[in-house]
């Protein structure tokens, strides 16, 4: 039996709608799993009334190991919602959600995390100096060396620099980042995925992939030498200059593509799998994932928003927590 913490997210956004949502897909009769829930029970009751449970469930207010239920509803506190708008509020339930959480998983009661969107603007209102939740949980697992990643059967990436300005990305990237980067993703996808030969892509940063230096400097600088470093024992492959690269399809050809900057690989994974991707944190002791989207503040309280990412979320956490316990039990 596997056990699973979904946290609620910004209360004001679709958090609580997806997951009641995805729990009453993954929760039934068929499944051995066991899941947690940690969300205000007067925002529960309130989804509740609007998407009927199909799953059976208890609230407490705290976990105790006798409490036994398909579905554990651990209260988070109480909460007046404002849809469409972060609140200093919404900001504080949020992150004790995600610190409820990790508790439970830091404790042994549970096997990985399955995070709802969260508002960053939300956070900062609430006094939270964290940038978002990857930071956190590496923050929280005293992880040094950790990386952004996104699945998707379509495409999988990785990100080299993250939630930092445009004009910052050049002088942020090094030998050192991208190697450390490099060693993480090999890692996870043997470990996390189970591709014995993992084929890695890596983009340029400048037009053209600097065009040999005549565009900029960084692939000749940083990137190349890298490449060749790992080549002669790995299948990795660039710098490819990311326009060429995606719109010839090349991406097919590789388990896992890594950008230098944030848009430089979101925008076509999210054209390609928006609404199904998955946002995983490699390099973590602890399974972390969570939908490619955000809190949709837009239509937050209409209960009309799509479930599949925070499913494929589940299902990958799933996945990564069998793969982690195989390779266990062979050492």
């Amino acid at each position: 039996m596997k056990r699973f913490v979904f946290t609620c997210g910004d209360v004001n956004g679709i958090g609580p709608e997806i997951v009641i949502k995805t729990l009453n897909k993954i929760s039934n009769k068929k499944s051995n799993d066991r899941f947690y829930f940690v969300c205000p029970a007067n925002v529960f009751k309130k989804t509740i009334n609007h998407i009927k449970p199909r799953f059976k469930y208890k609230i407490v207010d705290r976990y105790k190991p006798k409490e036994e239920s398909p579905v554990l509803i651990i209260n988070a506190g109480r909460v007046i919602q404002k849809f469409g708008q972060p609140t200093n509020l919404s900001g504080a339930i949020a992150y004790k959600s995600l610190k409820v959480s990790f508790d439970l998983i830091k404790s042994n009661k549970a096997n990985a995390i399955i995070t709802a969107p969260i508002s960053k603007i939300a956070l900062k209102m609430a006094g939270i100096r964290f940038k978002g939740q990857t930071e956190m949980f590496a923050k929280w697992t005293g992880t040094k060396n950790y990386a952004m990643t996104f699945l998707s059967k379509r495409i999988s990436v990785a990100l080299l620099t993250i939630h930092i300005p445009i004009n910052n990305v050049s002088n942020s990237i090094n030998s050192s980042k991208l190697e450390i980067l490099l060693n993480i993703i090999i890692r996870m996808l043997k470990q996390d995925l189970s591709r014995t030969d993992p084929k890695i892509a890596v983009l340029g940063l400048n037009p053209h992939a600097g065009e040999y230096g005549l565009i900029g400097k960084d692939e000749l600088r940083v990137i190349s030498p890298i490449i060749e470093k790992y080549s002669n024992k790995l299948s990795i492959n660039g710098p490819f200059s990311p326009d060429a690269f995606f719109g010839s399809t090349k991406y097919k050809d590789f388990d896992m593509i890594i950008g230098m900057y944030h848009d430089q690989i979101l925008i076509p994974f999210k054209m390609l799998t928006f609404g199904k991707g998955v946002n995983y944190t490699a390099g973590l002791p602890v399974v972390r994932t969570s939908p490619d989207h955000g809190v949709a503040y837009d239509i937050a309280g209409k209960y009309i928003a799509d479930e599949s990412s925070i499913i494929n979320a589940y299902k990958y956490a799933r996945l990564i927590v069998g793969n982690r316990e195989k390779l266990f039990a062979k050492s």
